[in-house]
């Protein structure tokens, strides 16, 4: 128990001295002597140079996380593209691979053929991965090993697509998750000193959700807690399409966006372009507003059965609405509701899925790491 103590406090603070874990710890000194000592012929820390001199002149020894002692990877499946990430289990990045062309969508077995590529160009072996974490835009049902709601996605509909992957790489923890929930925990990272308790409404090409409880997130019985697309609101059509692309994503996705514009007299060719010219044109208003009314209501169902401390908006549409987008559709939820909860924009970065698959992989990493 006092070695992972330490060896998170490690990865906090990058480098301690005996003194500051006695400090940190409480432990006495000889404890934190040989709990060092220990580590280090471990192979889990090794010296870092010398700190500034003390009171009694002489400059304390610096120990770190030794960087090589393990590796985590994130991968980020897009309809189309993987991107890859490799970091050190200090956390720092050792190398980031993109391909994008048609053979990314033949599954689990392509993902795997861009990870060696990846791991080649760092000069490491695939065995040398303690994690991987996979991003899908999907539901993944840990009980059945199946994913839903990837069509988009071809290759990866088929049962025991975690198994197939875990037989891939034998050596290393291999885990599935929803790309919005991975989007959840960069958030809460980037975020902290916030409220741990929020839902995340992604507002993309298409649109989904993540719940986070108290710091957790809440997937649900078979892994589709937050598939927002599925809500029901007004003006909502109930038909084959509804059941299977979700009777929300028809009214706020990249169709129902494209449109809006064209109604407004803007050809757009993405829901990006439609949104942009929309904002920037001050005779769409009435279409803008229309919009938010949309994104309001499918908030309300959301606040009405969680209740959550904050609403972020987070996806690709979000940033580029910014506050301006927020305000409105903050003022649309206002008249809905009576007591609206806190509604924020992402403060995480522009690579929210890959960053949450990082540190889902280094917890997962480190776990294995720092307990054998």
């Amino acid at each position: 128990m006092n070695n992972r103590v330490v060896l998170d406090l490690l990865v906090e603070h990058e480098t301690l001295s005996r003194s500051d874990v006695r400090t940190l710890t409480g432990l006495s000194k000889p404890t934190a002597s040989s709990l060092l000592q220990r580590l280090e012929e471990s192979g889990l820390v090794r010296p870092s140079g010398l700190g500034d001199t003390g009171p009694g002149g002489r400059a304390p020894q610096l120990y770190r996380i030794n960087p090589t002692a393990g590796y985590a990877a994130a991968v980020d499946v897009r309809p189309g593209s993987v991107r890859v990430r490799i970091s050190n289990i200090a956390g720092a990045m050792v190398t980031e691979c993109v391909d994008e062309n048609d053979q990314v969508e033949h599954g689990p077995e392509s993902a795997a053929a861009i990870i060696r590529s990846c791991c080649d160009s760092a000069g490491l072996s695939p065995a040398q991965l303690d994690a991987i974490v996979v991003s899908v835009p999907g539901s993944y049902d840990i009980a059945t090993d199946t994913l839903s709601y990837v069509d988009h996605v071809p290759g990866w509909q088929h049962p025991s697509v975690g198994a197939e992957l875990r037989m891939l790489f034998p050596d290393a923890s291999v885990a599935i998750e929803n790309d919005v929930n991975l989007a959840a925990i960069a958030e809460r990272r980037a975020a902290l000193g916030e409220s741990d308790s929020f839902f995340l409404f992604w507002l993309d090409d298409g649109v989904g959700g993540a719940i986070m409880i108290d710091g957790a997130l809440h997937r649900g019985t078979r892994g589709a807690a937050g598939e927002a697309a599925f809500l029901l609101i007004p003006g909502a059509v109930l038909d084959a399409e509804s059941r299977t692309e979700g009777a929300l994503e028809r009214l706020v996705g990249d169709q129902a966006l494209r449109g809006l514009a064209a109604g407004a007299g803007h050809e757009a060719a993405t829901a990006a372009e439609a949104l942009r010219a929309l904002l920037d044109d001050p005779t769409a208003a009435t279409a803008v507003a229309e919009l938010c009314n949309r994104y309001a209501c499918a908030i309300a169902s959301v606040v009405a059965l969680l209740d959550p401390a904050r609403i972020v908006l987070a996806g690709k549409l979000a940033r580029l609405g910014g506050e301006g987008l927020r305000a409105e559709i903050a003022r649309q939820l206002a008249e809905i509701m009576p007591a609206a909860p806190q509604l924020t924009v992402t403060v995480a970065t522009d690579t929210p899925i890959l960053d949450g698959a990082m540190l889902m992989s280094l917890g997962i990493a480190r776990d294995r790491v720092f307990t054998t």
